[in-house]
C-alpha cells in the first residue's frame, strides 16, 4: 500500500506528464475519478469540495438545498463530464437546475441528452437507475435533512449511513418497499458519509468504527484488503476491523507528514485507496 500511494503521488504535481514506460501512471491519469486514490484531488470531488462542501453554514441550512446538492452530486452527476468541468456548480433550487439545463451548454462540448450530466458506469458497474429524473425526487426529499441533523447531538457516521440506505413502504399495504433516497445504495451512502466527514459536518470516526461501516458495505475497499493479503475472503467483522486499524497505524507511521498532507491522508482516504488498488491490481506495486 505504501508503494502504491507513493508511486501515484507524482500525479498531484501541476507539471505531471505520464511517462511513456509507466502503464499504471498512464492508466490512472486517464481516468482520475475512477483510479486516483487521493479522493479529494480527483476532478469530480475536487469540484464538489469547492462548490458544495466548502461552506458548512450554507450546506446545513434548514431549507435542505444543501442536501439536494449532495444527493444530486452522488446520485446523478458524479463522474460525468459536467461534474469534471469548470461548469459544475451549486443549484439553489430545482427551478435553478431546470433553467441551467435549458441553456443547453452541454451542446458546446459536443454532448446530446443526458450523457453530459450522467455517467452510468462511474463506479464501475452500469447503474440503469442513474438518470436526471432523480433530481425532482431529491428536491422533494431535501427537508429530510433536518430530521437527521437538527438534533441536540451530532449523528454518528453509522447512523447517517443506515439512514441513507433505509427503505420505506411505497404502496398502501406497506408490503413493497423502496429505498428512501433513489439510487443511493451502500456505496453512495458510504461516499456521502465520507464527504460529510471531510467537510466537517460529521465527526471523524475512529478507524475501527469506519472499518465497521466498510465491512457492512462489503464491497470495493474490503476487496482491496483481500487483494493486499491483509485479510481472507471469509474474515469476520472483528478480524477485518483489526486489520484496517493496523493498516492505518502502519501508514501513519511510514508516510511522512509532507506525503500525508499532499495526499489528504486520513481513514476516509484510506478506504478510497483500497477500492483503487483493487481496481488496478496490488501485484503491480
Amino acid at each position: 500500500m505504501v508503494n502504491f500511494l507513493r508511486h501515484l503521488l507524482p500525479i498531484l504535481s501541476p507539471a505531471f506528464v505520464p511517462p511513456r514506460n509507466d502503464t499504471v501512471l498512464t492508466r490512472v491519469s486517464s481516468k482520475l475519478d475512477y483510479y486516483l486514490p487521493f479522493r479529494r484531488h480527483a476532478p469530480s470531488l475536487s469540484n464538489a469540495c469547492q462548490h458544495i462542501y466548502a461552506d458548512i453554514d450554507h450546506l446545513k441550512r434548514n431549507d435542505g438545498v444543501g442536501f439536494f446538492n449532495i444527493l444530486a452530486f452522488r446520485g446523478v452527476f458524479f463522474g460525468s463530464p459536467f461534474a469534471q468541468s469548470d461548469r459544475f456548480r451549486w443549484f439553489d433550487s430545482l427551478a435553478d437546475w431546470e433553467l441551467f439545463r435549458a441553456m443547453g451548454e452541454e451542446e458546446e462540448d459536443g454532448y446530446n441528452g443526458e450523457e453530459y450530466y450522467v455517467k452510468k458506469n462511474c463506479y464501475g458497474q452500469s447503474q440503469t437507475t442513474r438518470e436526471l429524473s432523480l433530481l425532482s425526487s431529491y428536491w422533494e426529499k431535501r427537508l429530510l435533512w433536518n430530521d437527521m441533523f437538527n438534533q441536540q447531538e451530532n449523528p454518528s457516521v453509522m447512523q447517517v449511513y443506515r439512514w441513507l440506505i433505509s427503505a420505506v413502504a411505497n404502496n398502501k399495504g406497506g408490503t413493497k418497499k423502496t429505498t428512501l433516497f433513489p439510487n443511493i445504495g451502500n456505496l453512495s451512502a458510504l461516499l456521502i458519509c465520507g464527504d460529510l466527514v471531510e467537510a466537517g459536518i460529521l465527526d471523524m470516526p475512529s478507524a475501527s468504527d469506519w472499518a465497521a461501516s466498510i465491512d457492512k458495505m462489503g464491497k470495493g475497499s474490503k476487496d482491496g484488503m483481500v487483494t493486499c493479503g491483509l485479510v481472507g475472503t471469509d474474515c469476520g467483522r472483528e478480524e477485518f476491523c483489526k486489520a484496517f486499524v493496523s493498516l492505518d497505524n502502519a501508514l501513519q507511521a511510514e508516510l511522512t507528514k509532507e506525503e500525508k498532507d499532499r495526499m489528504g491522508y486520513n481513514i476516509i482516504m484510506l478506504e478510497h485507496a483500497l477500492c483503487k488498488i483493487k481496481r488496478i491490481g496490488a501485484d503491480l506495486f
